[in-house]
């Protein structure tokens, strides 16, 4: 049967092993048929193959971003923008709030989060003008009497402001939740800085989006996916039915529009699935259940993952744990044994190293523990310790390379040289067989995979300093983190991230070849065509 579609005239990284390049490529359906020469790809030509000259350009497996939290990024675009290039002064901020604020409730104006709440999302202190969190009374100078809750970029510190705090009743008697902190004045006021569960006091009274807005989050979300050639992610946070609901009818029309594979919480997610008898791996090849996930700690770059020793810049200060090491023991063993790849949110030395000793203890006497594939979120604080263990129980580790470019100047202010040596560090990774499987964990950071090739291959931060410089891959090296690597973390390797015969047709097609561009100019890459089972889905 001759080919759909056929690739021809452009350089094809094919991430095979067995046949790293090849001239040209033919689709038939849904799927790769032939990789090869000019000549023996147009044999597979007929009649009605559309052949697509790349005039040099690249070509490359779809891109996948193994973390990332696409109902939350889809929410963030209708959300104040709070991120430092839309508001990198305080004023600047108040006024994103101040405009939403004159809206009226119920309005579905940007930032109307419903029931009067107003939402934004993105700030950083450290890239702020006043180099501090904004506090209570900040917002309250530009929300008047509407309860409103600003997220920093990193998803675990959130302020509120007066109003919000008295709808959750938080005062200076309230009781800091497990995992959590309420940060205060010299008198014992709470300033309106929520940090890790804290925010939960909050953010629990904002209302929850319906279904059908879950769904419109995750097309908007998917659009930029698309127009990065981003064809599959890893969702990494299934709390509730109506979410997994979302996923399901959105892949039952056809409109969901990338590949998803889906972490289910724990506390939220485990039991009832384990009752059903539902597993790691359930699904098809659009929407599929991933591992059982957990948080353990917070942020690097707000303070808060958990650290052996107290952070460089905050004496006493050794970040939050979630759990304790028994509650992370029954956690895992419960997931394992229901048959759930485990995966756990771990950034700071202290948490990743309770995660190892959990996973061990769940893999009990298990002879081949490397086969479980189990999974460390971010990873990013390492120590040769970990990376030995790490390297025993076949981690697989979920980095996301641009934290680098977007945070790295606050962590070289939070960690010592010592410590950045060993940060989400790929060098070593690599060097030791650990796959590491990139991603963008959007919306914390852009989700564009450019600016992750670049931060992967260069080290360099947004002020232009380097961090862990030692830790460099190669181009070809972050190409993989971002392909193979990313369907062997979900047990996909047979069917993408790859172009080989067999394998789902999912590509895009860049504007050059990123092999050849200088790495300091890897993120003005451009992804000229997407493709998803043999469709264009997006064209410049």
């Amino acid at each position: 049967m001759p080919a759909d579609l056929i690739f021809v005239n452009g350089p094809i990284i094919t991430v095979d092993d067995t046949h790293p390049t090849a001239e040209a490529i033919a689709v038939l359906g849904k799927r790769i048929v032939r990789v090869g020469s000019d000549a023996e790809v147009r044999a597979e030509a007929g009649p009605a193959t559309r052949i697509i000259d790349l005039g040099g350009r690249a070509l490359l497996p779809g891109f996948n971003d193994n973390h990332t939290h696409p109902m939350a990024f889809g929410e963030s675009l209708s959300s104040i923008d709070a991120t430092p290039e839309a508001a990198p002064t305080l004023a600047a901020l108040q006024d994103a709030f101040r405009r939403a604020a004159a809206q009226p409730p119920g309005s579905g104006a940007l930032g109307d989060a419903g029931d009067g709440w107003l939402q934004a999302r993105g700030y950083d202190d450290t890239r702020l003008d006043v180099h501090r969190h904004p506090t209570r009374y900040d917002l309250d100078e530009a929300t008047g009497n509407r309860p409103a809750v600003l997220v920093r970029t990193c998803g675990h510190l959130a302020v509120a402001n007066s109003a919000a705090l008295a709808r959750a009743g938080v005062t200076r008697t309230t009781t800091d939740p497990v995992g959590g902190q309420v940060d205060r004045d010299e008198s014992g006021e709470p300033t309106g800085l929520l940090r890790e569960t804290a925010m939960g006091l909050v953010r629990s009274l904002v209302p929850r989006p319906t279904r059908a807005r879950i769904k419109a989050h995750l097309r908007a979300a998917g659009a930029r996916f698309l127009a990065y050639g981003i064809t599959s992610v890893g969702e990494a946070a299934i709390r509730t039915s109506d979410e997994m609901a979302a996923y399901q009818e959105l892949a039952r029309d056809g409109e969901l529009p990338m590949r998803v594979f889906m972490m289910m919480l724990i506390d939220d997610t485990l039991e009832p699935l384990a009752k059903l008898g539902l597993q790691t791996g359930f699904g098809n090849d659009w929407l599929r259940i991933g591992p059982a996930k957990l948080f353990q700690d917070g942020s690097g770059g707000g303070r808060t993952a958990a650290m052996f020793v107290d952070y460089r810049n905050d004496p006493g200060n050794r970040g939050i744990t979630i759990y304790d090491q028994e509650g992370l023991d029954d956690r895992f063993a419960r997931a394992h044994r229901a048959g759930f790849q485990l995966a756990a949110h771990a950034i700071g030395d202290r948490a990743i190293t309770m995660i190892l000793d959990a996973y061990e203890r769940a893999f009990g006497d298990e002879p081949a523990p490397r086969r479980h594939r189990a999974r460390i979120e971010h990873a990013g604080m390492c120590t040769p310790a970990i990376l030995n263990r790490m390297e025993r129980l076949g981690i697989v580790t979920v980095p996301q390379p641009a934290f680098v470019h977007y945070l790295g100047d606050s962590y070289l202010e939070n960690f010592t040289p010592e410590q950045l040596a060993l940060s989400y560090p790929a060098r070593s990774w690599f060097d030791r067989g650990i796959v590491a499987a990139a991603s963008s964990d959007v919306p914390v950071v852009p989700c564009d995979p450019f600016v992750n090739l670049r931060a992967a291959v260069t080290r360099c931060t947004q002020d232009g300093h380097l961090m862990g410089p030692d830790q460099k891959v190669t181009v070809e090296e972050a190409v993989r983190m971002f392909t193979r690597n990313g369907a062997y973390a979900s047990f996909e390797k047979h069917v993408k991230g790859a172009i080989a015969p067999g394998m789902l047709a999912d590509l895009v097609v860049l504007d050059r070849d990123p092999r050849r561009v200088p790495p300091e100019d890897l993120h003005t890459l451009h992804a000229e065509m997407t493709v998803i089972d043999g469709r264009i889905v997006h064209q410049l």
